[in-house]
């Protein structure tokens, strides 16, 4: 049940932004691409590889009513490397490319607009990746999956053409579905479903280069769970510890559709690692903007 309500928390409220007309449309897409070759003469122990990722961000803002504004988002990355290898015999092949980028992650979001200092919002959010390959005997589509369902209130410090500024605060549900999942049978594959509630905090933050065509955004999120449907049967308490996520991207045009970008992400989930996760990527492609 809890699985159909996240899906339709997110499913009510993308109609209400698509029956509006006159949206704010923000979307682009980039692809970038590094590539090294080497000669069969070259002196070295270098080989050649080949790195892609493509990303894509649209967001789509309306106010539907005097007292009610929508938003949505949708943020998509993959890429892959492919690496050459050498194998006993001396000869060069082509290893099967491996995954380097992977997300999945949609957001709506209906603020209440009163004119007061604050104002309540509902949101409903879902995360995951193209291919699950975590298991080596099952390649899965679209998991795991989390959904969140927030409510609470929203203030925006600063919104012009230049800088963004916005925070939100509020209670929060979220459900992780993971499919197919291998039991200790070693032949079984059941559905596992995780539910904990707490608090979450997401502070958003964009600026824009002028006259330069760059842009960078950052996007911090705090979760701190209160409770846990699994906690009898966990050994730890890390799941009571706060989750953070701080997401920096810079984009900047250079010619054309030649483009730079810079992400840098960083998390700290104890649940599954007790160590400090973080991640940066440097690329330099195409980039195009569709609205």
């Amino acid at each position: 049940m809890r699985k159909i309500y996240g899906i339709l928390v997110i499913v009510l409220l993308l109609p209400l932004t698509l029956s509006a007309e006159n949206w704010k449309l923000d979307s682009d897409i980039n692809l970038s691409l590094t590539q090294s070759s080497y000669s069969d003469s070259w002196q070295g122990t270098e080989l050649s590889n080949i790195t892609w990722v493509a990303n894509s961000n649209t967001s789509a803002e309306k106010q539907l009513k005097p007292w009610l504004n929508s938003k949505t988002t949708l943020k998509l990355a993959f890429g892959q490397t492919h690496l050459q290898k050498e194998n006993t015999v001396g000869d060069v092949y082509w290893e099967h490319p491996t995954k380097s980028t992977d997300k999945i992650d949609l957001e709506s979001i209906l603020r209440f607009t009163t004119q007061g200092w604050v104002d309540p919002f509902i949101a409903g959010r879902m995360e995951s990746q193209f291919l699950d390959l975590s298991d080596s005997t099952l390649t899965r589509i679209i998991n795991p999956m989390l959904f969140t369902e927030t409510a609470g209130i929203i203030r925006t410090f600063v919104n012009n053409d230049i800088n963004y500024l916005s925070s939100r605060l509020g209670a929060a549900f979220r459900e992780k579905v993971d499919r197919d999942v291998l039991q200790q049978d070693n032949v079984t594959r059941e559905l596992e479903t995780t539910v904990d509630g707490g608090l979450e905090s997401v502070t958003e933050y964009k600026h824009n280069f002028s006259p330069l065509e760059a842009s960078f955004k950052s996007r911090l999120q705090l979760y701190q769970a209160l409770f846990n449907s699994k906690e009898d049967e966990l050994t730890s308490d890390d799941w009571k510890s706060p989750d953070l996520v701080w997401e920096n991207v810079f984009t900047t045009k250079l010619w054309g559709l030649l483009s730079a970008n810079l992400t840098f992400e960083m998390r700290y989930e104890k649940e599954h690692i007790h160590e400090v996760q973080w991640k940066e990527i440097l690329g330099l492609g195409f980039s195009y903007t569709l609205f």
